[in-house]
């Protein structure tokens, strides 16, 4: 992932910031090897010492999520140069993400590179997991399924419908655009030979859930949200089959969507009905 990216990321994060006290707004963005990436943003309380940088939100949320192996993380500021991890950041790094690339932005474009150990020349303790007592077998366990599940989203729907229930009800012949990330658009490589392609959206507006709901299209009979498509579910995930209209770079045209603007798309499947 280029460090751009992995940047935009980290600057997205940092509009998650709770900073009242500060006003110093931070973004962490954590790339692992297998080019997933965890964000954090800094969380301040009134008791400054309980504050959390956005650095060690985002590594531990990723331990949590079951990751061990990382490669490069980034931290966005509002400030000229680029601000770099606290001490107690470095320790950590160090610690749970052995020597890796550390880049350093902010929203003026500035990038600063090093790397955690030159940052913590001579760090405390060992940068492994030798000695952790949670093992392989153990992240097997049977309840280890409940753990929520992370999903880097692929871009977003760009359209004229603001809010769910303003979509127009003849929207299977109007059309919305789809934006790729560019670190994504070799995925959409031959994408135009089909008509039709499936849509996997996160739909960021639902809140909540009901396991009954009524269905429209059997006469508003009552059904079980897992045999209907209503919005409101245990996992706010859609599935939307579109007309493929046209592909530009990593901007696609499709018809027939029935998502809000801002969306943000986790996959594109092939229709192979």
């Amino acid at each position: 992932m280029k460090k751009e990216t992995l940047l935009s990321y980290a600057r997205a994060a940092r509009l998650k910031a709770y900073a009242p006290y500060s006003k110093f707004l931070v973004g962490a963005a954590l790339l692992t090897d297998e080019n997933f990436v965890i964000t954090g943003s800094n969380t301040e309380n009134a008791s400054y010492g309980m504050t959390v940088c956005a650095e060690r939100i985002a590594i531990f949320t990723a331990i949590h999520a079951g990751w061990r192996n990382f490669m490069s993380l980034a931290v966005v500021t509002d400030s000229s140069p680029p601000s770099s991890p606290c001490g107690a950041c470095r320790q950590v790094i160090w610690e749970l993400c052995g020597n890796i690339e550390v880049v350093m932005g902010n929203l003026a474009g500035e990038m600063v590179t090093t790397s955690s150990l030159e940052m913590l020349p001579k760090p405390f303790g060992a940068a492994d997991w030798q000695g952790n007592p949670v093992t392989g077998e153990m992240l097997q366990a049977e309840d280890i399924w409940r753990l929520p599940v992370t999903s880097n989203p692929l871009g977003y729907v760009l359209n004229d419908y603001p809010a769910p229930q303003q979509i127009p009800e003849n929207y299977k012949e109007l059309l919305s655009k789809i934006v790729i990330d560019p670190e994504f658009e070799d995925g959409l490589y031959r994408l135009d030979e089909e008509e039709k392609i499936i849509v996997i959206s996160y739909l960021h507006q639902a809140k909540g859930y009901t396991l009954k709901d009524k269905r429209s299209g059997r006469g508003n009979e009552v059904y079980g949200v897992f045999a209907c498509r209503a919005p409101l579910r245990p996992n706010a995930l859609a599935q939307s089959v579109v007309e493929l209209v046209d592909i530009k770079k990593n901007i696609l045209t499709v018809k027939g969507l029935d998502l809000i603007n801002g969306t943000p798309v986790l996959d594109l499947k092939t229709d192979y009905r």
